[in-house]
């Protein structure tokens, strides 16, 4: 079933991202904006605006599948004081929701964190970092840096940096390190093999669970080789699918998602409450780039020729400025007629055309 996550705390950084400790604290512990009747005269349109720019996000079976799956590799993890732990990395295509699924599982990690350890405002539960482009091992580990506030300088080497981040992630008790893009590490060339070993090492120095987020890891260059085999043989894939409408369970589970999502809004001007619930499947074409289909009661003429598709239209006008240009009955021929006999045809015409009388 498809239910809203909870969001039980206050506060809103919009500026800062959620790469570093005040955009992520910010994220975990703010609260959407207040629902009110669309017609409350009280409630302003900006207000509203940002109402609906900033909708409850949807924790649909994908997401509980991971949570589960987390909560597993933590209880490995917990007491395991050396060598490399247990990690998932959740693989799926692109848009499919990946990296809100793992900023949702580290949020849901660090309120329950939080309550567990009232009163302690220096712990940092959570590290969201994602990987930058053409990264190097120092860039990899300036982004830990980053997230923790630590002052890097050009006099600090790659390996100064890496013993102040494992020393303080220690000491603020991080136990969920979540890492997003990991599938931009190309392991085929130097700096991507030495990134990929400079996750190997953090994983082995920082007592947390690491979760990755990538692209469709199982093609990528980071699963391949001897360091492909040692990272598949420590980490558990996840593949996040899109949300399918195959089996009746597909669909009843899109069915409580397209009625999850119509209850948040808060539209002025709704003249059909409920249209969405009744077409589910309309929607599920749109989010999965599928043609939609006439609608069944739609009638010959002006409104059948809104569901025609975009080249029958420009055909139609193509055959209309041939028509025009050459009148009469060579332009009543079908398309299928017009070859490259034709071409000559009308061209030696042409030409005789313009022959002097004798």
């Amino acid at each position: 079933m498809v239910s809203p996550i909870s969001t039980d705390a206050v506060g809103f950084a919009p500026l800062a991202p959620p790469t570093v400790w005040q955009g992520w604290d910010a994220f975990v512990h703010r609260a959407p904006a207040p629902a009110r009747d669309a017609t409350d005269p009280a409630w302003s349109q900006a207000e509203r605006e940002d109402y609906h720019s900033e909708l409850a996000v949807m924790r649909t079976p994908a997401m509980d599948s991971v949570f589960t799956a987390v909560r597993r590799l933590l209880l490995v993890n917990r007491r395991q004081q050396a060598g490399a732990r247990r990690g998932l990395i959740i693989s799926g295509p692109a848009t499919t929701g990946k990296a809100t699924t793992m900023m949702a599982l580290g949020r849901s990690f660090q309120l329950a964190d939080t309550r567990q350890h009232p009163g302690q405002a220096e712990r940092r539960p959570v590290l969201f970092i994602s990987v930058p482009p053409a990264a190097t091992p120092k860039m990899l580990v300036s982004e830990f840096a980053r997230f923790l506030g630590m002052p890097i300088t050009d006099r600090l080497n790659q390996t100064q940096i890496t013993g102040a981040v494992c020393d303080l992630l220690c000491e603020l008790g991080t136990q969920l390190v979540l890492i997003d893009d990991v599938h931009l590490l190309d392991t085929q060339r130097r700096a991507g093999a030495e990134t990929s070993d400079q996750l190997k090492y953090l994983g082995e120095r920082i007592p947390a669970t690491f979760v990755y987020s990538a692209i469709d890891i199982e093609t990528s260059s980071l699963l391949s080789g001897v360091r492909g085999a040692q990272i598949a043989g420590r980490f558990k894939i996840f593949r996040h699918h899109p949300l399918a409408y195959a089996t009746e369970q597909d669909r009843a589970v899109w069915d409580d998602l397209v009625w999850a999502l119509e209850n948040l809004l808060r539209l002025r001007a709704h003249r059909n409450p409920g249209h969405a619930r009744r077409l589910p499947a309309c929607p599920h074409r749109r989010a999965d780039r599928q043609p939609l289909p006439p609608h069944p009661r739609s009638r010959p003429g002006r409104h059948h020729r809104r569901h025609r598709t975009d080249h029958q239209a420009v055909a139609e006008r193509g055959r209309a400025r041939r028509s025009r240009r050459n009148p009469g009955p060579a332009s009543t021929a079908s398309t299928a007629e017009v070859g490259a006999s034709g071409v000559a045809h009308q061209r030696s015409t042409t030409a005789s055309n313009r022959m002097p009388e004798s």
